[in-house]
C-alpha cells in the first residue's frame, strides 16, 4: 500500500507541475521565434480577426484573440500522421501584421 502511494505522489506532483508550465508559457517569449525571421501575413481588407497565410495555398486564417506581432501557424502547411491527423507543430509559422488603415 505504502509503495503505490510513493509512487502516485511523485506523478500527481509531475502533471502539476506540467499544466502550470502550460498556463505561464503565454507570459515567456521564445527566443527561437524572436531572433528568427518569418513572413508576415496579409490583412484582410474589412476584417481585423482574418489574414491570409504567406504559404501556399494562401488560406485566410482566423486568429481572433492574437494581437499584431505574435506568431501563429498555418494548420494546412502541416504535415499528417497515420491517421490523417495534421501535426500541428509541423505546421509552418507566421507573424501577425500591424494593423492598417486599409485594414479596418
Amino acid at each position: 500500500m505504502k509503495l503505490s502511494i510513493l509512487l502516485i505522489t511523485p506523478l500527481v506532483a509531475l502533471i502539476s507541475c506540467t499544466t502550470d508550465s502550460q498556463t505561464n508559457s503565454a507570459d515567456i517569449t521564445n527566443p527561437v521565434l524572436k531572433d528568427s525571421k518569418y513572413p508576415s501575413a496579409f490583412p484582410v481588407k474589412g476584417d481585423r480577426n482574418k489574414v491570409i497565410s504567406p504559404y501556399r495555398p494562401y488560406n485566410i486564417i482566423n486568429i481572433k484573440g492574437l494581437k499584431p506581432g505574435h506568431f501563429a501557424r498555418d494548420i494546412s502547411t502541416a504535415k499528417k500522421d497515420a491517421n490523417g491527423k495534421a501535426i500541428t507543430s509541423s505546421a509552418k509559422i507566421f507573424l501577425i501584421p500591424m494593423p492598417s488603415a486599409t485594414a479596418q
